[in-house]
């Protein structure tokens, strides 16, 4: 198992990653380019390495409210908080 990179560029589909905290990740093709086009600032990778937090105010993972999917990364930024669904 190999640690998560810090940016969205230096991950392979389908490869197992293990966050600084334990939590094993894995992600597709099609996450990774939505990652290298929508969170330019890897903030969402950040939220992962960070693991759960409490869901208001905190940047990190809180549980997904999306059938089939536990956690959701939670970041912060201007005009309120992004999240996008992990399984």
């Amino acid at each position: 198992m190999e640690p998560l990179p810090n940016s969205w560029a230096d991950i392979q589909p389908d490869t197992i990653y293990q966050t600084t905290n334990g939590l094993l990740v894995s992600f597709g093709q099609t996450q990774i380019q939505l990652g290298i086009k929508d969170d330019q600032n890897n903030k969402h990778l950040k939220a992962m390495e960070k693991g759960t937090v409490p869901p208001r105010g905190s940047i990190g993972l809180v549980p997904s409210e999306v059938d089939g999917y536990e956690l959701k990364s939670k970041v912060l930024g201007k005009g309120g908080a992004a999240s996008t669904e992990k399984s």
